[in-house]
């Protein structure tokens, strides 16, 4: 019989399997069971579980994208495309052929999540290959980062369903698998109108670190002309009075978009003034707390993060940086990778700092599909390569067409990259801030701030060096004494203790969206008003009922009674009006007295 060996990377890797399965299990279990608890004991809202399986179920009816909670011509006519374009509802539709009910979706949601695991524990395999429990781990922080848990718990939101699929689409990438790749990018671009974006930035990563310029500018375009057909087409053909829904969150820009572009421009601190909050940090750091911070050690890999910041951060609407709602679910598959890719960077670096120069240590295959050219092995024993550079021996062989890289040309090649990475960087800002002092030659206001920024930027670069180097040195001694192997448990325990303190610092706001109770006498009495009302009636009904009876051509949220047909200009008026008084804002219970 063989003996188990906890330290063996067999071993480990089996141990890996075991628990990201379960994990996942666990997982999909737990937050199904949650987030329909949510639902039954009435805390699931209208907006957005109530708006979600009205649309869906008058797609699946033949009214693609209908819903009427909205009530009045204010958001539009009645259709989810005045607010969002996500033409994923029409395969999602599907699902209530299986069984029509808004825990369909929440479960869907909940499973579709789950998996985002695997690629996760997948891609972490394949970038640090000997560090196989260090897999598991970052599959446990992307199942309890507690953004992805708020994406999840907070009703149902087609956006959650491409977090998982953008991680996918890296993997199908890594492992070259095209055609997979840009089905599930067309997948995750059709859940909300800013993904495509998202997709666009991480073409552009497909361009520069995977060296594929035709099918990463292809999806680039595409992605830049879906969200600007979405945003300059389809979303104001369908808008209402309000013109733009969501423009109010940005309204210190400007009274209209188009204004507050211009006042950007004419005013860019204005972003200083409004990024730099305690709040807003805050949210950063909870965001990057969930992978022990090792998502900064490789930012190129943020890059694809960018729009969703951007529309978070700068929002005057405190919930969309609260880091508990699905204002999120583009944002965590790159905080992911990037923690991936920190960790492996941090492992060259501390091969580097240790001054490992032995050959044999298995790190990444010449046969890695990204990073290198193909290769072959022509003799198993001499370990001779031939490659594009001609014929090298000495390199040793495992003797299964994967030959071993050296420590060293690993370290140099992943320490040049990212010195290569920071200098193009900073030389892209100076070349930047040269190019606006040109264009701004004869505007003292703006040529006089950027005069003063080329030199600091120059002295950064400097600096910046300089404190490399003396950080290197004392990281040395540190170093030599944790070998590579003690490494991989301290990574682990570090990034697990990060988990459980981000939980720990997230629960008040996570707590705030669970159910406090199981469903009682209360819950049933409600329910028995609510089967009460025909299947087919129109109906008013309050935030936290709506969702139970929103499988029907018209409802609205309570106090509205009247809603808006296809018919432009025609409204017609609700037959039944329920609510909870309970639930009711003080003004609406003037309304109900009534």
């Amino acid at each position: 019989m063989q003996r188990f060996d906890l330290r063996t990377t067999a071993t480990q890797q089996t141990i890996g399997w075991f628990l990201v399965i379960s994990m996942m299990i666990l997982y999909a279990v737990i937050m199904s069971h949650l987030t329909m608890l949510r639902y039954e004991t009435f805390k699931a809202t209208a907006f957005d579980l109530g708006n979600m399986d009205q649309a869906v179920w008058n797609t699946l009816h033949g009214r693609p994208f209908q819903f009427t909670n909205q009530g009045d011509n204010w958001y539009g006519p009645p259709t989810r495309l005045a607010q969002h374009v996500e033409p994923i509802i029409l395969p999602l539709s599907l699902l209530y052929l299986i069984h029509a009910d808004p825990r369909t979706l929440l479960v869907f949601q909940s499973l579709v999540l789950a998996t985002g695991a695997l690629p996760v524990f997948l891609l972490t395999r394949k970038h640090l290959p000997t560090m196989p429990l260090l897999a598991p781990t970052m599959a446990a922080a992307y199942l309890l980062m507690p953004a992805l848990i708020g994406v999840n718990v907070y009703d149902f939101h087609p956006v959650a369903i491409a977090t998982p699929l953008l991680l996918y689409a890296v993997l199908a990438l890594t492992y070259k698998r095209y055609f997979w790749f840009v089905l599930t990018c067309i997948l995750a671009s059709s859940c909300k109108e800013e993904v495509p974006t998202v997709v666009a930035m991480l073409c552009l990563l497909v361009i520069w670190k995977y060296k594929l310029p035709r099918l990463g500018t292809m999806l680039f375009i595409g992605g830049i002309s879906w969200t600007l057909i979405a945003f300059l087409l389809i979303e104001p053909h369908f808008s209402g009075a309000q013109h733009n829904n969501f423009w109010y969150r940005y309204a210190y820009l400007g009274s209209t978009p188009q204004e507050g572009l211009l006042n950007i421009l004419r005013q860019p601190w204005i972003f200083f003034q409004t990024f730099v909050t305690t709040d807003r940090f805050y949210y950063l750091f909870n965001l990057f707390r969930s992978t022990g911070f090792l998502a900064l050690l490789a930012p190129e890999w943020l890059l694809p993060t960018l729009p969703n910041f951007a529309i978070n951060l700068l929002s005057g609407d405190k919930l969309l940086y609260s880091g508990a709602y699905q204002y999120n679910a583009p944002l965590i598959p790159f905080i992911m990778l990037s923690a991936i890719h920190g960790a492996e960077r941090l492992l060259a670096l501390w091969h580097q700092w240790r001054g490992e120069t032995a050959e044999g240590l298995y790190v990444k295959a010449l046969t890695d599909p990204i990073y290198t050219p193909k290769v072959t092995a022509t003799k198993a024993n001499t370990g001779e390569i031939k490659g594009p550079q001609g014929t090298h021996k000495g390199c040793p062989y495992n003797g299964t067409n994967r030959p071993v890289m050296g420590v060293r040309t690993i370290v140099r090649a992943s320490l040049v990259g990212t010195l290569r990475w920071i200098e193009r960087l900073i030389s892209l800002l100076l070349s930047l801030v040269g190019a606006l002092r040109l264009s701004f030659a004869r505007s003292t206001v703006v040529a006089r701030p950027l005069g003063l920024l080329e030199p600091g930027i120059t002295t950064l670069r400097h600096t910046g060096k300089r404190h490399w180097q003396r950080f290197s040195e004392r990281m040395t001694d540190l170093a030599k004494t944790i070998p590579f192997p003690r490494l991989q448990w301290y990574l682990c325990l570090w990034i697990s203790v990060m988990i459980g303190l981000n939980l720990i610092m997230m629960q008040p706001k996570i707590n705030g969206l669970l159910a406090d109770h199981e469903p009682s006498s209360r819950e049933q009495h409600i329910q028995q008003l609510l089967d009460m009302i025909p299947p087919d009636a129109p109906v008013a009904a309050g935030s936290t009922l709506n969702p139970h009876l929103s499988e029907r051509r018209y409802i609205t949220v309570f106090p509205t009674t009247y809603f808006s047909s296809a018919q432009e200009g025609i409204y017609n008026t609700v037959q039944y009006i329920i609510v909870d008084l309970d639930e009711l804002f003080p003004e609406d219970k003037v309304s109900a007295a009534k």
